[in-house]
């Protein structure tokens, strides 16, 4: 598929740096590896994003220019005003640059408006969901879907992309229920820049010591934002049950994250504060070039503790297990949708039931009692993000998927 064509990829997204998330790492680094391979490439992104790095847009290898602004506040209320407007101004853009492709992410906002304007001109649109956008999950209040302005827009405009990119297999379900046909869709996963946690160097003690995480403990880490769709509270009962089982004694957990410190009135009523690092999160590294992703200090983190822990309830895909795998640590993670993807339970990682603290503890112990298992879980995870999610290969999958399209 790979003909030699140089591409011109608008790429749009309605989050970007300075946030950091799935979704933002994945368009950076998809625009990194199209640079890298001859293409050329535009990023739109939120206008309070494009804002907000200022200067730094000069630092980055491709050109960073914002979204018209109120995307996904005005849109819905404004309806064919707002789309005739924003159309003006892709149009200027698409003159001048002359993209073969343009690439969403996210079903709503970015993935309607870029539909909008590319159906009635014949350009190709790949749309990529994000995991918000296109999941619902009313226990946990996930899901924009539940506006049912939203779900509308969704509906009427993720059918018609010219293809649509699940991350894994568990989002497909909610694709075929806004429309979408199996013809337009298209599972490829998250990324990981393998090479870069492999070739971090990184003295344990110090680095444990910087977070105040004990050096005699077996630790994992466990990374996201304190959402109740990440399961931190069953994790926290995990351990809990842990004690009450006599085999919590030698383990700590660091978590990762915005909003981490609001679970500590529950590690402390659960009596396990003390097995806990709490830390809210770990910001770019002024010694970083450009951003780097993840930060030099959480990279330096995975490779700093023994293992890895996610208990997830939902996921379009599970980026903190492949991260953990890259580092080179075994992970236990959850049969959640978007996680088991990610795992081949007791090959790459172990799995736990979702929302099942016991069965979670269960094994958490069984990692941390076998130094074989580890191993070769550790090993096998290595060779795993090298054949299926290294950007070597998820790039070349996108762009496979843009050359069969023009």
């Amino acid at each position: 598929m790979h003909s030699g064509r140089k591409l011109s990829v608008a790429i749009a997204t309605s989050s970007f740096f300075p946030n950091v998330g799935g979704a933002e790492v994945t368009a950076h680094n998809l625009a990194k590896h199209l640079i890298e391979n001859g293409h050329q490439v535009v990023m739109f992104v939120a206008w309070n994003n494009w804002r907000k790095i200022g200067p730094q847009k000069s630092g980055f290898d491709y050109k960073i220019l914002p979204l018209f602004p109120g995307q996904q506040r005005l849109m819905p209320r404004l309806g064919r005003a707002y789309q005739f407007v924003q159309d003006r101004y892709f149009s200027f853009f698409q003159r001048k640059y002359k993209f073969d492709v343009w690439q969403s992410f996210g079903a709503y906002p970015s993935g309607v408006s870029v539909g909008r304007f590319t159906l009635p001109r014949n350009i190709p649109h790949v749309m990529r969901t994000v995991g918000y956008d296109i999941q619902k999950d009313p226990d946990v209040g996930y899901g924009y879907r539940f506006d049912p302005r939203i779900e509308s827009l969704i509906q009427s405009w993720a059918p018609r992309s010219s293809k649509v990119i699940a991350l894994s297999d568990s989002v497909i379900p909610d694709l075929h229920n806004v429309g979408v046909q199996d013809d337009r869709i298209q599972v490829i996963p998250c990324g990981v820049d393998q090479p870069r946690f492999e070739s971090a160097t990184v003295d344990t003690a110090v680095i444990r010591s910087k977070y105040g995480i004990p050096l005699d403990k077996f630790t994992y880490i466990t990374v996201g934002r304190n959402h109740p769709k990440k399961g931190f509270p069953v994790l926290l009962d995990a351990m809990a049950e842990m004690k009450r089982a006599g085999t919590l004694a030698d383990t700590h957990v660091a978590l990762v994250g915005r909003g981490m410190s609001e679970l500590k009135n529950k590690a402390t009523e659960l009596g396990i504060d003390d097995h806990l690092t709490l830390i809210e999160e770990l910001g770019l590294d002024p010694n970083d070039r450009e951003y780097e992703i993840p930060s030099t200090p959480l990279v330096e983190l995975y490779r700093s503790v023994d293992a890895c822990v996610f208990p997830s309830l939902i996921e379009t895909f599970a980026m903190i297990n492949i991260e953990a795998m890259a580092a080179g640590i075994p992970v236990v993670s959850t049969d959640a949708p978007g996680c088991i993807e990610t795992i081949v339970d007791g090959v790459d990682g172990l799995i736990a039931k979702a929302g099942d603290p016991i069965d979670l503890a269960r094994k958490m112990e069984q990692l941390q009692s076998s130094a074989d298992l580890r191993s070769t879980l550790s090993a096998n995870g290595s060779d795993t993000v090298r054949n299926s999610f290294s950007w070597d290969v998820v790039g070349r999958q996108f762009e496979s998927l843009y050359l069969s399209l023009i």
